[in-house]
């Protein structure tokens, strides 16, 4: 079979919704061609940024620039190729090479609307706010898009602005309106399962060497990271979990920031700049620290684990429930200077939060923080 015909297959077998198959054909087709050719490298690519592979995308990505420029492949190739390079940037929490791509697409295809409208939801995340309206404005003025997508911008745009300028709303009512719709949520559901004999937020244990009852701690995770799960069935051991998705919710009247990732600065007094994003979800919050300096991460991590453990513990919670589930490892990003978690914080109340941020004020003494973000979005870059 010829590398076309493959490929053809490989195409189908995507639109089918089985990525594994298109990766397969493709290799196969590389294979089949004898030599590197630039559209096949850079089908491969998109279908391992679907399968969560951007480390390998980007590789073949980059070829496939390469190989293009010197081909002379048409600038619609070649800013697809960018475009790549910039999502799997994105995806491997590196903005600086996702401007960059983005500025390298601009190169080829000058006022591509595909182009606008990936670096303003880039600048959102990073919450440089002006830049990113900036872009969204070009790309409603420039009407290069479809309707509909140049209605979303022109809406994401307006609602920026006014969430800006409002004064009832502001960046911690986000966290609120995911907490109390999670919380709600998840009290439903509980309350359903209850009445069949399960049982909510139960701690995971096990026996040690010396036959006590204590925590489960999952292979390889930091000591304090005990796990709870949402729901169990005590007769079968059966878990449970609320919902198959971290739920991102729509504030009212602001509905068009749940579809975009955005952070906005809080105002107040502590020591770092404090932001949070339009999407906050309760049940897998992003809690990201920026230091001024490398060499702070150990110092946070004994706060987190005094943070986590307090929860788990239901410090935040009542007696009935409201108690943190989860609490990943550590992931170091910019160079050791930034460390990100991610919690699952179950019922527990907003009291987790400020506990948390009372933590971060009294570690910056110590070890100065620049930034903190609470939720999705991109810790800033030099």
């Amino acid at each position: 079979m010829s590398a076309e015909e493959l490929a053809q297959k490989a195409m189908m077998a995507l639109n089918e919704g089985d990525p594994r198959k298109a990766r397969a054909l493709l290799v196969e087709a590389m294979e089949a061609a004898g030599q590197p050719r630039a559209d096949l490298m850079q089908a491969l690519a998109v279908v391992l940024l679907q399968l969560g592979e951007p480390a390998q995308a980007r590789g073949l990505l980059t070829e496939a620039v390469e190989a293009g420029w010197k081909g002379g492949a048409p600038p619609e190739f070649i800013t697809q190729c960018y475009l790549g390079l910039a999502a799997a940037a994105e995806d491997l929490d590196d903005p600086a090479a996702a401007l960059k791509a983005y500025e390298d697409a601009d190169e080829a295809d000058p006022g591509s609307p595909r182009v606008r409208s990936g670096r303003a939801n880039l600048l959102l995340g990073l919450g440089r706010l002006d830049e990113a309206l900036n872009d969204l404005d070009r790309l409603v003025d420039e009407a290069r898009d479809e309707e509909g997508f140049l209605e979303g911008a022109k809406a994401l745009a307006a609602t920026v602005r006014a969430f800006r300028e409002a004064e009832v709303l502001g960046p911690r009512d986000f966290l609120v309106a995911h907490r109390d719709s999670y919380v709600e949520f998840f009290d439903d559901i509980a309350k359903q399962q209850e009445e069949q004999g399960w049982m909510a937020e139960c701690a995971r244990m096990i026996r040690d060497p010396e036959g006590h009852v204590v925590y489960a701690i999952p292979e390889g995770a930091r000591p304090y990271a005990a796990v709870r799960v949402d729901l169990v069935d005590p007769s079968t051991g059966q878990a449970g979990q609320i919902g198959d998705q971290p739920m991102v919710v729509a504030v009212a009247s602001v509905e068009p920031l749940a579809r975009a990732v955005v952070i906005f600065p809080v105002e107040g007094d502590t020591p770092f700049t404090l932001w949070v994003s339009s999407q906050c979800p309760w049940d897998q919050l992003p809690v990201q620290v920026l230091f001024e300096e490398p060499g702070g991460a150990d110092a946070l991590d004994e706060e987190i684990a005094a943070w986590y453990s307090n929860g788990f513990e239901g410090r935040f919670g009542t007696p009935q429930g409201g108690r943190f589930h989860y609490v990943s490892d550590p992931i170091p990003v910019r160079d050791g200077r930034g460390v990100v978690y991610h919690l699952d914080l179950g019922r527990s109340s907003m009291l987790g939060i400020e506990e948390l941020l009372s933590r971060l004020v009294n570690l910056s003494r110590r070890h100065r923080i620049q930034q903190v973000i609470l939720g999705r979005g991109f810790l800033a870059i030099d």
